[in-house]
């Protein structure tokens, strides 16, 4: 479960995470812990978290409650609502805009108090910053499509530079679409094919830059320690696939007898704004700057992701 992490094994560092209850987060603080960090979390439910992760993690419920003189060389900020799930309604959208930028302000006022600096902050961001896109293969420099997920990114990662100007490298993590178990996209995108139906969304043309979640997860223990990278990282595997290569590939792994293709007015109807945002369209993200660092993918092709997330190619 381990092994793969090991060789991100280094001298021990204290460690800041905020969103640890996330599915990102509930994968990252335990190997962390494994590593033998030290880890802080910013808890809003203190019992909650302390019964997942255990004794091992000191929690606060307040970063403005941290001392002056605390000690923190990373801090990883993954906090957010999750955007999927129902319509992207004005009130939501507030919120998932407000849900990242309180908490970014609020990590670089602790950075402006701390005696001393950490040596990077790790910020979520989301390859949505690039908007909905063709086939283009984007790497870091990719032009962006003004869009509503596009705007939440930009801000997200601008609040986060804001740290830069107090001295400390900032890391903006461009995440993909996250494949692992218990939970996250893999679980609705497989809803159907345990049903028996392999489901291709409206022409199914539109890039899915995916990425299996220990990757994600490795990514962050890379960066960590590589001074050399700052700025935007599209965190994605190297070979993203079409919606309709996703959909034959899975359907090697799950028995399916009928497929059927949802056709994107229906989708409209049924999801608004998020159907051309995130459904109908994609994006076709490189991870260029990981690639010219010499970063090695754990799962960097679709079927051995799904092969370790899914179980063996049915026969």
């Amino acid at each position: 479960m381990l092994a793969g992490f090991m060789k991100y094994q280094g001298e021990p560092r204290s460690v800041l995470v905020t969103g640890g209850s996330g599915f990102i987060g509930k994968r990252l603080v335990p190997i962390l812990l494994s590593l033998n960090h030290r880890v802080t979390l910013l808890s809003r439910n203190v019992p909650r978290d302390a019964q997942c992760f255990g004794d091992a993690v000191q929690f606060v419920t307040d970063l403005s409650a941290i001392e002056t003189a605390a000690r923190f060389e990373v801090i990883i900020n993954l906090a957010g609502e999750p955007l999927a799930g129902q319509r992207w309604t004005a009130q939501r959208k507030t919120r998932f805009l407000q849900s990242r930028l309180a908490v970014t302000a609020a990590l670089c006022q602790l950075i402006e108090r701390l005696e001393r600096k950490p040596d990077v902050l790790i910020n979520g961001s989301a390859i949505g910053f690039y908007g909905p896109q063709g086939s283009e293969p984007l790497d870091e420099a990719g032009a962006a499509v003004p869009s509503f997920s596009h705007e939440l990114c930009r801000q997200w990662e601008e609040a986060a530079l804001k740290a830069e100007r107090l001295g400390v490298r900032v890391c903006l993590l461009r995440i993909g679409i996250v494949l692992g178990r218990d939970g996250g996209p893999l679980a609705e995108l497989r809803r159907p094919f345990d049903c028996g139906v392999a489901m291709q969304i409206a022409d199914g043309r539109q890039w899915m830059s995916w990425i299996h979640l220990d990757d994600v997860v490795a990514i962050i223990l890379y960066v960590m320690r590589n001074r050399a990278i700052s700025g935007a990282v599209n965190t994605v595997a190297p070979h993203p696939v079409s919606n309709a290569e996703f959909a034959n590939a899975l359907s090697a792994y799950l028995r399916t007898y009928a497929k059927v293709r949802v056709p994107a007015w229906l989708l409209r109807l049924v999801v608004g704004e998020m159907a051309d945002e995130v459904l109908v369209t994609g994006q076709r993200v490189i991870p260029a700057k990981l690639q010219g660092a010499g970063f090695e993918f754990m799962h960097p092709s679709l079927p051995l992701a799904l092969e370790d997330l899914v179980g063996p190619p049915i026969s």
